[in-house]
Formats: C-alpha cells, sequence, structure tokens
C-alpha cells in the first residue's frame, strides 16, 4: 500500500466524519422546519441522522462496488455499527459518567427505564432474528427471502409506539428539555456567519437547511464508496480477513459522531438522551441495513461476525436486565455499563489472538 492509499482512506474517513456530524445537525435542523423534533420524535430523528452514515456504507458496497469482496464490507458494516454501539459507546458512556461523577453529582445513570426497555427489546428480537437466518443449515436458506422482509415493519411499528407514547412522565420532560440544550447552530449558518454572510432571520431558512444535508449526504456517500474499495485493498494487502476489517474500521468511520455526541451529553449530565441515541440507533441498526444484508447477500457472518453478533446481543441482554432489575426510580448503576462494553475488549483481544496464531 502506498501513500496515495494511505491519503484516499484518510480523506475517506475524514468525509465520513464530517459528513456525518454535518448530515445529522442538518436533519435536526429539518426536524425542526418540518415542527416534527418535539419530544420523542428528536430522539428518532437523532437516531436516524446519526444511523444514516454507518447505513450507507453498506449500501454502497453492497449495491455499488462490483467485486467479490463488497457483500463481505457490507455484512461487517452492518454487524459492526450495533455491537460497537452496544459495547465500546456504552462502555465509555460508563466511564465517563464514573470519572465525572463528583461533576455530575451522581454516581448513577438517569434513564428513561421504559423507554429504554422498549427500544432494547426491539434491538434483541430483531438482531437474535438476524443471526439466526444466518446460522440457517443451507436447505433451510430459502426462509431467508421471506423473513428478510419482516425488519422494516418492525421498525415502522417501533416508530408508532414511540410517537403514540403520551408524554407525561418527568423523564420525557427532561429529555425534550435535553433535546432544545443539545441542538446546535446550523452548521453552513455559521460557516457563512464566518465569511461575512448574514441572514435575515436568527434561524436557517428551509432551503439552507435542505442543501446543507444534501451536501452532507453526498459527502457521507463519496466517502463510503472511497472506503469500501480501501478496506477491499488493505485486507487484501494484508492478507486479513474483509468481512472482520469491516466489522473494526466501518463502525470507526461512522460511530465517532455520535459517541461523540453521547459522551458530550453524558459530561453535560442528560443521560437521558445520551442513552436513548444510543439505543434508537441500535433499533435502526437491526431493522433497515439488516434487510439489505438478508436479502441482497448471502447473509454468511463467518467466525468473527458471528462472535461480534453474539456479543452484542450479549450487551444488549445485560443492560436490559440490569434495567429491569437494578434500575430503582430511573437511576442505572454504571456497573451495569461497564460489564457489557467490556465485551469490546474481549472481542479485540480475541480478534489477536486469532490472528496471531
Amino acid at each position: 500500500m502506498g501513500m496515495i492509499d494511505i491519503a484516499l482512506i484518510v480523506g475517506a474517513f475524514v468525509l465520513i466524519l464530517v459528513g456525518a456530524e454535518v448530515f445529522t445537525n442538518g436533519v435536526e435542523w429539518l426536524g425542526l422546519k418540518l415542527r416534527i423534533s418535539e419530544g420523542a420524535t428528536g430522539s428518532i430523528l437523532a437516531a436516524l441522522g446519526t444511523a444514516t452514515p454507518e447505513t450507507l456504507i453498506p449500501v454502497v458496497a453492497i449495491l455499488f462496488t462490483n467485486t467479490t469482496d463488497s457483500d463481505e464490507i457490507g455484512v461487517g458494516a452492518i454487524l459492526g455499527a450495533p455491537f460497537m454501539l452496544g459495547t465500546l459507546v456504552l462502555l465509555l458512556i460508563g466511564i465517563t459518567a464514573f470519572v465525572l461523577r463528583k461533576k455530575r453529582k451522581r454516581d448513577t445513570l438517569h434513564v428513561d427505564a421504559p423507554h429504554a426497555l422498549r427500544d432494547l427489546s426491539f434491538f434483541l428480537v430483531l438482531y437474535a432474528v438476524a443471526l439466526g437466518l444466518a446460522l440457517l443449515p443451507p436447505d433451510l436458506h430459502f426462509l431467508k427471502g421471506y423473513l428478510g422482509w419482516i425488519f422494516i415493519p418492525a421498525y415502522v411499528l417501533y416508530l408508532f409506539l414511540v410517537l403514540r407514547a403520551p408524554r407525561r412522565t418527568a423523564e420525557d420532560i427532561e429529555e425534550e428539555m435535553e433535546e432544545r440544550e443539545a441542538f446546535d447552530q446550523l452548521t453552513f449558518m455559521s460557516l457563512l456567519g464566518r465569511i461575512g454572510i448574514t441572514m435575515r432571520d436568527a434561524t436557517p431558512p428551509l432551503w439552507l437547511v435542505l442543501t446543507q444535508t444534501l451536501v452532507a449526504f453526498g459527502a457521507i456517500v463519496l466517502g463510503a464508496r472511497f472506503f469500501a474499495d480501501f478496506v477491499e485493498d488493505f485486507s487484501h494487502a494484508m492478507h486479513f480477513n474483509t468481512l472482520l476489517v469491516a466489522l473494526i474500521l466501518a463502525p470507526l468511520a461512522t460511530e465517532l459522531p455520535e459517541a461523540a455526541n453521547s459522551l458530550i451529553w453524558t459530561r453535560d449530565s442528560k443521560d437521558v438522551i445520551a442513552l436513548g441515541n444510543v439505543t434508537g440507533a441500535m433499533v435502526f441498526q437491526s431493522t433497515f441495513p439488516v434487510t439489505i444484508g438478508v436479502l441482497l447477500t448471502p447473509w454468511q457472518l463467518g467466525q468473527f461476525g458471528t462472535v461480534a453478533a453474539v456479543f452484542a446481543l450479549l450487551s444488549g441482554l445485560l443492560i436490559y436486565v440490569q434495567l429491569r432489575m437494578r434500575a430503582r426510580e430511573n437511576a442505572l448503576p454504571l456497573s451495569s455499563l461497564m460489564v457489557g462494553g467490556s465485551l469490546y475488549v474481549v472481542f479485540i483481544g480475541y480478534v489477536l489472538w486469532s490472528v496471531l496464531a
């Protein structure tokens, strides 16, 4: 691999990273402009906005990269996102809350337990079905063509339940307050201000919001295209498993903005939205991207993919059980996040041991 290859992958990473950040900001403003960003819908928009970049990598790899490895890159990216969210990101939230416990004036994570339980229930059932479809014996593979269609209707049901839920509890009101406080100025509005162009209104016009959202979306697609090519070239050059490289690298590029947002919210004691953003994105990750994987690829997870999927389920199940048994008055002990999150460290150890062996 030459210097040009390294420059290309760094460029692709930056494109995806910056594109994801700017896209999420644009989607949130779009929700505000269309008057659908109140309360729980804010979490849906935030989760959809932050989940789009990691969804685009497998879509671009599977649909637009016509090589033998494109399916493996796609499957690795599909599996990697919920795995990293359910393990590493939750571990980092737990560590942040523990380190800053004096500043935060609490040694637990303040959560909306009913909402988090609903999110994790959807994730655990749908992701378990996805794993089950990958482990089907060859003579039952035809079932994928039928069961692969259940994930998107399941997400529509999830959206219906979130939007239908009456907003009465103190946690609902707190989440709404946190969402409003976490709202950033439109990125393009800030950029125009820096070069001396000021808008007449204090809030950005709809055309500028749409322009930002579309430009950022284009940047992510372009970055994803370069990224898919790089993963293939890199895995061949290093003689690594293509799915494994995509499994570890794809979420690093796409989940960083999401992880950064959740850590900033945890630091600022906005725990409800910090956890809600992660669990909401996990539901999305176990529906739309999985549909693409199951219906458009052989959906073979391989050794590392299967372990990652099992660990993601284990981590989600651990948090679910802790929320059921230990979240008194919506306070979740930080050890709950540490235990599930440590599975990421175990997985990296397992990968290193397998590769070196």
